[in-house]
């Protein structure tokens, strides 16, 4: 590829695997030549994201060859609207891997999921609904497109429909076989898109509806619940994982319009049975074990049948942690929302469709004992450390109808014939015998997928069971759909990924056959000389593996059948045998391990237990002891297939059956059959390829993992397909296409005539022709000078610079290029040669183009330089005529402004002389007037002095007769209130007393009597409390009653002390003089608050100051007059408390509400020392007296 400096290409990447870039230049390093790239960003390995960081890149070019890892890119795939639009990838004039890569992602973004690739459909699982693509909507139009006779094919847009359409008019018009081969990675989508097939078949010749299918239609599409319910399984990458490969021949026979489906037949292939008895962790095995355990959950407590099928043991049993071979993969359910009981349900249903109903109980009991061997373990017996013994469940032998003593006899030993001394009995060991039971369990469930799906063949198949033959005269040719695992590896491979990745080997060799006659074809369509040697394949690879018998697979089998043969021994004979092939390698760090370098890259397999698993055996004395079975569905399965545990069923002349110990039985050999026996009947069909993609390992919607994609395209063989399709010539462009892009490298007008008249075939051939062949020299025209500088003239197109004219040497050397009859091809030799002599052409044009747009940039310069002088010059004279008439407008403005200061001047000094007058005789009429009233002051302050004096002497004499008046009055008023107040006093001593004395003889009675009957109280009636009260009085004596009054009256008497004690501080302090005086006062202001007597506010305020005045006067005796009343007021409310925790509750009934508030006050001292004395004389009598106590 010859690459030049600006050219667009893809530049490989770690993270997107392939970036876009731009060529900038070419450095040479002490390494050799390298390509200095422009791409953006640095990739983020999961779709497009938005880039906006650019770098440099340098790829190496080898000097010697001129290639690189560089890749250009195809102009129409830099949108989304030329994607699309792309349905073919196989019609890219660049067709590469960064090329498929690329327009999978854009047409994945755009939910286009189908694309072509010559003949193969790629298919890019979207992981969510799409229902414009597979509606009944769609599947009716392409239906309705089927021709009734052959025409000529028309391009179609790339869907699973064509691909089933294409096979269906196969069979209907040209009667010849088709195969349509869908392979794909778990997850990938192979088993919707089968079933995507099988219903396009289906409906094909009821006219889409599905209500005109038949019976057998029908049981075609409900044989895949069945078919999925025992092979498929979850594994780490998919939830609905086909482990076993089928074929499905779906047969048709010759209707009125069109050939309706009337059977099917369904080869099965690699089931992978060691998944019965291992997962690996997160993965779970066969469906239909989990299935059959759901259902026998939702049945009822002691029921006996699952979904009306009766089985031999209790329901409750039957839970998946109790089986060891369910639950060492930590995985009992699945992460979709899928009720598993229903789909029993319809594995049962579809089973009974297929007239398996009497079969039914002995499928349960095998699938159930086969759960139960897993839960066989085994001990080394005391006796013998090289023996073993098992312990058994009864369940496991009723489902099997064994004998338990035998069944563990087959498990832990083993017969042998020996020469003359005859059958020998020898143990087994705890690990053969767990072989043993491992191999029964997978060889049990082989057997009975087997059946069931014999039995589905014999229902469903137009011939009874048997495949599709030629003699079948009636019947046409069939429809075969297979769905076989993709190329497979692990970390640790083994003989199952051998076997996997060899059948994708022959596949692979026939599609790169398929796509050898696909290009033939096209090169004999288009009339094209090619040669057939250039096409590579993988044959090599497939002799190595399969030719005998030094192939890896025939060695393993004569490895099986030497005695004393290992698998260590037998990867040292394939290392020896096959060190120096070149798909063949040696692991020196591990020399039980070997290389195989497949088509989609090299794998390594891991030797140990190869031969052992090749030989796959199953005891003769097991196989002895389940013929001996008392369930005849049992025995059925064990002699069902031709080859039954080792044996086989001959036929004689006389018609009677014997049974003769078969050929050497290995899986290897099997499994080979088998393949022989698909590729003879897929080589016998027109193909149809179909690849699934998973675009990500999360299953999830909307990403696109580039790396993961690229490895699919490898491992299906995509890549190899691409590289073998654009073998020989890998380039292929239309005719006006090619012409249009390299008509710019020649001269020759008549290419464009030519072109001009619709010829393009011609066209392109005389263009080619002409880069062929050296032509005479001719130099390109140069642009014309334009005369003056001043007006620019329209430039003229300059002449064709032809390479080929030029240097004088052709572009193309003969045999790299070839015009078809509408294709141009190209062999790489070409392709580049053409992109240098194009880049050259494209050089000399943009140099002549730049020249030309250069002068026409000087000109249009120019042209702009002049008129901007111009406009300069303009400019410059109006400013200078503006600044003259501005100065002449501010000479005149000058002038008014001078006359005009003039006469303010003379104004304001005019105005200044009056102001000035009018100031002095101001201050002179001021002058006169202030002596006038300094004269009228003075003497109305004598007035003033001799007013006073006469009215101070009145006031005097007036003041003096009001006190005397109001001292006699208040004297009056006083008298007359402490009469009053003594009445009331007298009055409320009695009845506070009579009050207190009832209420403490009742509160002490009811606290006798109520003591400890509180817990009674709470739970017995009113009637019940007044008798316990009786009855408790009746035992009381006196003494109790008198005992608690006792403790009482002391300390009431306790408090009496006290009171009396401050009493006598208080007779102290009224003897100097200073409280009686000073709470007389109080008592009489709080009196006439209390009899409602309205007084002014001034007076209230004089006396209150009076009392202020005498009590500021003498502040010692204020301070003991406050704590004395602090004392009195504390003492009372210590009686107050007594009263109330002795039981006398209502004494605070007896005070005034007033009092109570007083007494309650906070202890700032503000109206605290009144309205004691009179609220508790009556209680200090009565305790005084001690009447208060008396029983």
């Amino acid at each position: 590829m010859a690459l030049e400096a600006g050219a667009e290409v893809w530049v490989p990447c770690d993270a997107e695997i392939w970036r876009p870039g731009l060529v900038l230049g070419f450095e040479d390093t002490s390494a050799g030549e390298v390509v200095v790239v422009e791409v953006k960003g640095k990739g983020s390995g999961k779709g497009h994201r938005p880039i906006v960081t650019r770098e440099e890149v340098r790829v190496p070019r080898p000097k010697a060859t001129g290639s690189c890892q560089l890749h250009l890119r195809n102009e129409v795939l830099r949108s989304n609207r030329g994607a699309l639009e792309l349905q073919d990838l196989g019609l890219l004039p660049l067709l590469h891997e960064p090329a498929v890569l690329h327009a999978l992602q854009l047409r994945f973004q755009q939910d286009a999921i189908y694309t072509l690739t010559g003949p193969m459909l790629l298919a890019v699982n979207p992981f969510k609904a799409l229902p414009q693509l597979y509606g009944a909507e769609r599947l009716e139009a392409v239906i309705r497109q089927i021709r009734p006779e052959a025409q000529e094919k028309e391009p179609e847009e790339p869907h699973i429909y064509a691909v089933a359409k294409a096979a269906y008019e196969g069979v209907w018009h040209r009667a010849v076989g088709q195969t349509v081969l869908v392979s794909g990675e778990s997850g990938a989508g192979k088993t919707e898109t089968t079933k995507f097939v099988m219903r396009f078949l289906a409906l094909a010749g009821a006219g889409g509806a599905e209500a005109s299918m038949s019976t057998v239609e029908r049981q075609v599409l409900d044989s895949i619940p069945v078919l999925e319910a025992l092979g498929n399984a979850k594994t780490l990458r998919n939830e609905n994982s086909s482990r076993f490969g089928k074929y499905i021949e779906l047969q048709f026979k010759a209707a009125a319009s069109a050939p309706r489906l009337v059977g099917a037949h369904t080869h099965t292939y690699l089931l992978e049975k060691v998944r019965v008895v291992h997962q690996q962790e997160r993965e779970r095995s066969f469906h239909i074990f989990y299935q059959l355990l759901a259902a026998a959950e939702r049945e009822e407590q002691g029921s006996t049948s699952v979904c009306g099928v009766p089985i031999q043991e209790p329901l409750s049993s039957l839970q998946v942690e109790s089986f060891r071979y369910l639950r060492g993969s930590k995985c009992w359910t699945l992460d979709e929302d899928v009720d598993e009981a229903q789909l029993f349900d319809a594995t049962v249903k579809g089973m009974r469709h297929f007239g398996l109903e009497e079969h039914l109980p002995g499928i349960l009991q095998t699938l159930l004992a086969v759960l139960h061997l897993g839960n066989v373990t085994f001990e080394v017996p005391k006796t013998n450390s090289e023996a073993s013994a098992a312990e058994l469940c009864a369940p496991l032998c009723n489902a099997l109808g064994l004998d338990p003593q035998k069944l563990e006899a087959a498990f832990c030993t083993r017969t042998m014939q020996a020469p003359g001394e005859g059958v020998i009995t020898m143990p087994n060991t705890v690990e053969k015998a767990a072989d043993s039971r491992d191999s029964l369990a997978r060889h049990l469930y082989d057997a009975l997928f087997t059946f069931v799906v014999a039995r589905i063949n014999a229902t469903v198949s137009e011939t009874g069971g048997a495949a599709w033959s030629k003699a079948k005269s009636k019947l046409l040719p069939f429809v075969g759909v297979l769905d076989i695992f993709g190329f497979e590896f692990f970390e640790q491979n083994s003989l199952e990924q051998l076997f996997i990745n060899f059948t994708n080997e022959l596949l692979q060799q026939y599609f790169n056959e398929v796509i050898f006659e696909h290009e033939a074809e096209l090169y004999r369509r288009e009339g094209i000389q090619w040669d057939p040697l250039d096409f590579p394949d993988n044959h090599a690879i497939v002799d190595l593996v399969g030719k005998a018998p030094m192939g890896i697979l025939p060695m393993l089998d004569e490895e099986c059948i030497t005695t004393g043969g290992s698998s260590e021994k037998w990867c040292s004979k394939l290392c020896k045998a096959h060190g120096s092939h070149g798909h063949f390698g040696v692991v020196k760090l591990n020399q039980h391990n070997f290389i195989v370098r497949h088509f989609a890259g090299p794998v390594e397999y891991m030797s140990k237990s190869f031969v052992e698993k090749n030989r796959d055996a199953l005891g003769a004395d097991l196989v002895k002891c389940l013929k001996a079975s008392s369930k005849p569905f049992v025995q059925q399965l064990v002699s069902a297939a031709d080859r039954s545990f080792g044996t086989t069923a001959e036929t004689t002349a006389q018609g009677a059956t014997r049974r003769t110990r078969a050929k050497r039985y290995t899986v290897a050999s099997e499994f080979q059959g088998q393949l022989q026996n698909l590729m003879e009947r897929i080589r016998a069909t027109e193909p149809h390829f179909v690849r699934c993609i998973k675009p990500n390992a999360q299953s999830s919607a909307g990403i696109f993992e580039r790396r993961g994609v690229v490895q699919q395209l490898q491992y299906q063989g995509v890549l190899q397909a691409i590289e073998v399709s654009r073998v020989g010539f890998p380039v292929r462009l239309k005719h006006r296409q090619a012409v249009m892009e390299f008509k710019c490298l020649t001269a020759d007008r008549a290419v464009e005539a030519q072109a001009a008249r619709g010829q393009l075939a011609a066209a392109a051939k005389l263009l080619f022709e002409g880069l062929t062949e050296p032509s005479s020299p001719m130099s390109p025209r140069t642009p014309r000078t334009p005369k003056t500088p001043i007006a620019p003239q329209t430039p003229r197109t300059p002449r064709r610079a032809s390479v080929a004219a030029t240097s004088g040497a052709a572009v193309c050397a003969k045999g790299t290029w070839a015009v078809g009859k509408t294709l141009v091809f190209l062999k790489r030799e070409a392709v580049e040669a053409l992109s240098h002599a194009l880049s050259k052409c494209r050089r000399l044009a943009a140099v002549q183009l730049e020249a030309f747009a250069r002068g026409r940039l000087q000109r249009r310069r120019f042209v702009a330089l002049r008129r901007a002088v111009l406009r300069l010059q303009c400019a410059a004279r109006v400013r200078l005529a503006r600044r003259r008439v501005a100065e002449l407008r501010r000479n005149r403005a000058a002038r008014v402004l001078q006359s005009w200061r003039r006469g303010q001047v003379a104004r304001t000094a005019a105005e200044r002389q009056r102001r000035a007058v009018a100031f002095v005789q101001a201050w002179a009429k001021a002058r006169s007037l202030r002596r006038r009233l300094l004269r009228q002051k003075a003497a109305a302050r004598r007035l003033q002095r001799f007013w006073c004096r006469r009215m101070l002497t009145v006031h005097i004499k007036r003041r003096v007769a009001s006190a005397v008046a109001a001292q006699r009055l208040w004297r009056g008023h006083r008298g007359r209130q402490r009469a009053e107040q003594q009445r009331l006093d007298d009055f409320r001593k009695r009845r506070a007393a009579h009050l207190i004395l009832q209420a403490w003889r009742h509160s002490i009675v009811h606290r006798v009597l109520e003591k400890d009957l509180d817990e009674f109280f709470g739970q017995a009636g009113k009637d019940a409390i007044n008798q316990k009260i009786q009855s408790r009085l009746q035992v009381s004596s006196r003494g109790q009653l008198h005992a608690t009054v006792g403790f009482l009256r002391a300390k009431v008497q306790r408090s009496q002390r006290r009171l009396q004690k401050l009493r006598a501080q208080e007779e102290a302090l009224q003897a100097v003089g200073v409280v009686e005086p000073l709470e007389q006062k109080i008592e009489r202001i709080v009196w006439d608050k209390k009899r409602g007597l309205q007084r002014t506010e001034r007076q209230k305020q004089q006396d209150m100051r009076k009392i202020m005045e005498r009590a500021s006067s003498r502040p010692l005796l204020m301070q003991q007059a406050d704590s004395l009343v602090r004392a009195k007021r504390r003492a009372l409310f210590r009686v107050r408390n007594a009263l109330r925790a002795a039981g006398v509750r209502e004494v605070s009934r007896h005070f005034a509400d007033d009092e109570l508030e007083e007494m309650e006050r906070c202890e700032d001292g503000e109206k605290e020392s009144y309205g004691y004395t009179t609220g508790t004389e009556p209680v200090t009598d009565a305790i005084t007296q001690g009447s208060l106590f008396r029983p």
